[in-house]
């Protein structure tokens, strides 16, 4: 039976060593029944999602303008304040402000309301465009796809989890924006054509029940976009 404890602590201390350094303190003798199971299960509850894995699959342009994120936003409401509406320009910083919620696979997917606001840039305003249809769907590999199926200017792309309470979307805008799905660029990227763009954006879920999906640097007519949205469920959609 002590050969039995002994072989088995030493594979527990190769496959789990921090859970068999927590064992080999126990001074009372061995570990009560099921107690290398739970903390099996704990040492594996520890183990992080893969925030990294997003920057195997962003271009540069794109990886740049996330970097650039705070710069965006405090430019794009700085050239929105003196033409934007007041309300409008509440609205978005009442999203841009709100907490934030720990954002799971299984939170995220679902059928939504969404609608875009653009702030700053050309238009040097702050607009807030009306509701159209988004889904988020987990797809057979695993991964969360991400479609905007209504309205114009529609993207589809995969998202990443970045970190507990945010995931970033690498999408593509679709063919003459209303046409058939295109896929994100990549790595290399390559597309220049300001229509074409890839669309890279950072995904959270506000306290408030509501999402957002903040666009920094867009290319086209603004300096920040916000896709907001909302669950379609209670809705009817």
């Amino acid at each position: 039976m002590l050969r039995i404890l002994g072989l088995g602590l030493l594979f527990l201390a190769v496959a789990f060593p921090a859970a068999a350094e927590k064992l080999a303190k126990t001074k009372d003798g061995p570990p009560p029944p099921f107690a290398v199971e739970e903390l099996q299960a704990r040492e594996a509850q520890r183990q992080p999602a893969d925030f990294g894995l997003w920057k195997k699959h962003v271009t540069t342009f794109d990886k740049d303008r996330l970097s650039r994120m705070a710069e965006a936003i405090g430019q794009g409401l700085d050239e929105a304040k003196a033409n934007a509406d007041p309300k409008d320009l509440a609205h978005v910083k009442a999203i841009l402000g709100a907490d934030t919620l720990t954002l799971t696979p299984d939170t995220l997917v679902k059928a939504y309301r969404c609608r875009t606001i653009k702030v700053g840039g050309p238009i040097g305003s702050a607009i807030i465009y009306g509701w159209f249809k988004c889904n988020i769907a987990k797809m057979p590999d695993g991964r969360l796809f991400f479609e905007k199926t209504t309205g114009s200017q529609r993207m589809t792309g995969y998202l990443y989890p970045m970190s507990d309470t945010k995931w970033v979307l690498l999408a593509a805008p679709n063919k003459d924006h209303s046409g058939p799905a295109r896929d994100y660029s990549g790595p290399k990227g390559g597309i220049t054509d300001p229509q074409m763009q890839d669309r890279v954006g950072v995904v959270e879920w506000l306290q408030n029940g509501r999402y957002r999906i903040v666009f920094p640097y867009p290319v086209l007519e603004s300096t920040f976009d916000i896709v907001e949205m909302e669950c379609a469920c209670s809705m009817g959609e």
